[in-house]
């Protein structure tokens, strides 16, 4: 008989906003609930707050997650002490390479690649929030380790944070968010580098600065470690990406002299991004 979720032991590794706001969102939700940080204080602030039941291991849990950035998940898997069945899913926001590691757990594990679609600007645990998950888009990845216990156990995790699971395949997941996640992050850090340079030539650079650029440099304070697991686990795709903005930013160059046909081409842009929000809404990064 499959396991249900709150008759689980979960653990989660990094108390950070993700793994943090996992917990506010699961500990009613599950049998028993602990934790790893590498901040001894994390943990002990968790505890007091009854967040966590207390700080555990691996070994001891019937679910692990791992939420530590894309790059160090990597290299956490294969170091893991699991229990048979025991169920391991990552929050890592690139699944390709994770999922190649989880492929490789031994026999008897069950593992799920997981990346929730929400976030802060501001990282670390104490921003997080027991709502941050809340009708975000969740997606899941199947591994050869993915069993049906492993789906119904993996949706039900979602649910519980009243996320919207969603499977797909991995490497579709890393080309589709290299345009929608992980290309932003490195123009809003590109851009903020490129502004860094320019105010060192004229200290009025940012007395200009207003909404727009503000919102698009919001996610240049981002938790470096983070963008650094994103962006390099998905360097191939990113790289094909960039490439592909580089030809759209070069057709509107094209048409900078020529204001009929610039304002004919934004106006269509513009139509899509607000049918975009129509559809799907707007989860704005605060």
């Amino acid at each position: 008989m499959f396991k249900t979720l709150d008759s689980c032991s979960v653990h989660i590794v990094g108390l950070g906003l993700m793994g943090g706001s996992l917990a506010l969102a699961l500990r009613d939700h599950v049998a028993r609930l602990t934790a790893q940080d590498i901040e001894p204080g994390i943990l002990i602030a968790a505890q007091e707050t009854r967040v966590i039941d207390a700080a555990g291991s691996t070994a001891e849990a019937d679910i692990v997650i791992l939420a530590t950035p894309a790059d160090h998940i990597i290299r956490l898997i294969p170091t893991l002490e699991l229990r048979p069945g025991a169920l391991v899913i990552d929050l890592g926001s690139t699944k390709t390479r994770i999922c190649d590691q989880l492929d490789r757990l031994p026999d008897g594990v069950l593992a799920v690649g997981g990346h929730p679609l929400c976030g802060l600007a501001e990282n670390g645990y104490r921003n997080a929030i027991g709502t941050l998950y809340r009708r975000a888009r969740f997606v899941l990845c199947e591994t050869t380790r993915t069993t049906a216990e492993a789906c119904a156990l993996a949706e039900a995790l979602v649910r519980a944070c009243q996320a919207i699971p969603i499977w797909m395949d991995r490497t579709q997941h890393d080309h589709l968010t290299a345009i929608t996640s992980h290309l932003p992050h490195l123009l809003s850090f590109g851009l903020m580098r490129l502004a860094m340079q320019v105010a060192t030539e004229d200290n009025n650079l940012y007395e200009l600065a207003a909404g727009g650029f503000d919102g698009a440099t919001r996610l240049a304070r981002t938790s470096e470690s983070m963008v650094t697991g994103m962006l390099s686990t998905n360097a191939e795709q990113l790289r094909a990406v960039t490439a592909r903005l580089r030809d759209q930013l070069d057709a509107i160059d094209a048409l900078l002299d020529d204001p009929g046909a610039l304002q004919a081409e934004l106006a269509m842009i513009v139509a899509a991004r607000r049918s975009y929000t129509a559809d799907y809404g707007e989860r704005l990064i605060t």
